[in-house]
């Protein structure tokens, strides 16, 4: 238990945040530290002061002290927020994961001191109500020419959007309801896979979903995200600017000569998209028969495939290091040591390596590094790793 000087400023919101972001109720926090709920809120709306339980719920909530009082920073700037998904996936789950991007955006802010992150580099993308299947087609070879990617396989989706402003994180999500969800913050727009998901070809296609909703559904707002039709429309549109981005209509469509299952486990290796993908595809762009189609679907079926295909353990997993590389060349340069890091962010040092996709120990405030000059800094970009 912390000695906690009675005259130490608790700030209200962080109660709220550090309860939502654990995917408690205010029941459940009441629970688990043996207070009224009636309490808890007025803690959280600063009506109560909590110094008399704030052991309790550094114990329950697993924030550090520092956390608690730590000023919230300026108003953000947010969008919606886009969940594979949605309609299964609960309220208390997406507060849950607002919050987690909230506290990912700070860290984002703290380590701008430091280094320069990648600009956001997207095509300027005429946002409309609905999206045909043509003009989707057309939007993702726009974005591949803006990337200079050509029409062949992307070897390392993560990379690519990295390299051009999007943050991705993959972490615990702690629900098997949520494949991957995506949001925009202060400009930003943000990536969460779950770290549970442990297939690279389906997190692949999360990652082409999510920058699906990014380009096309920026003005979405939260009441339209939450109508089922709109929700449908939506997910169906994200699912096709995925599988054109991933697998272009001109380069892609040469290389299917055969129906056979095996022909796509060989496309599979090259295009490192999924056999399920693939058949979808073929479909929309009538390179199969609808027989040619129906006989695939029932050989997955036979085969089990539809639950884990071939090759699904032998192709490497993409790992979002960009937040990883930026804490390397802090240490190396010996800008700030691992226990400032700790300090300022205000999490746990395991929170901070889960959120940033670090080595586990790789913050541990064992370590000791002599400070240099801070803001002389590194006007840099990771780009060649």
């Amino acid at each position: 238990m912390l000695n906690i000087n009675d005259n130490i400023k608790i700030i209200p919101a962080r109660i709220k945040q550090a309860r939502i972001s654990r995917g408690y109720s205010l029941a459940d926090l009441a629970d688990r530290t043996d207070v009224s709920k009636q309490i808890i809120s007025q803690y959280e709306l600063g009506i109560a002061n909590p110094i008399n339980i704030i052991n309790r719920l550094i114990d329950v909530l697993h924030y550090p002290l520092n956390f608690f009082t730590k000023e919230m920073p300026k108003k953000q700037i947010e969008g919606t927020t886009y969940f594979r998904s949605n309609k299964t996936t609960s309220k208390k789950l997406k507060d849950a994961a607002n919050e987690k991007v909230y506290i990912f955006d700070e860290i984002k802010q703290y380590f701008e001191q430091f280094i320069n992150f990648p600009k956001l580099n997207l095509p300027e993308i005429e946002t409309k109500d609905e999206y045909s299947i043509y003009e989707i087609e057309n939007i993702a070879m726009k974005v591949r020419e803006y990337w200079n990617l050509g029409l062949g396989p992307i070897n390392n989706i993560i990379e690519v959007l990295q390299e051009n402003g999007i943050i991705i994180s993959r972490m615990k999500v702690r629900n098997t309801k949520i494949d991957a969800f995506s949001k925009w913050i202060n400009a930003t727009p943000y990536i969460f896979l779950s770290i549970e998901k442990n297939c690279a070809v389906r997190s692949r296609f999360d990652i082409a979903h999510e920058l699906g909703h990014i380009l096309l559904h920026q003005s979405i707002t939260k009441e339209e995200i939450e109508n089922k039709k709109n929700i449908n429309r939506m997910e169906k549109e994200a699912d096709m600017f995925a599988g054109a981005f991933l697998l272009p209509a001109e380069c892609f469509s040469k290389e299917v000569f055969s129906s056979s299952i095996q022909n796509f486990i060989v496309l599979k290796k090259r295009w490192k998209v999924s056999i399920a993908c693939m058949i979808h595809r073929c479909s929309d762009l009538n390179l199969l028969t609808e027989n040619q189609v129906n006989y695939l679907k029932k050989q997955m079926t036979y085969k089990n495939f539809w639950r884990k295909e071939p090759l699904d353990d032998e192709i490497e997993i993409e790992k979002p290091y960009l937040y990883k590389q930026i804490i390397d060349i802090i240490q190396e340069n010996n800008i700030v040591t691992n226990e400032q890091i700790v300090e300022d962010i205000a999490l746990e040092p395991s929170e901070i390596e889960e959120y940033c996709y670090m080595n586990k120990g790789q913050l541990s405030v064992n370590k000791s590094n002599k400070i240099v000059s801070i803001k002389s800094v590194l006007n840099y970009w990771i780009s060649d790793q």
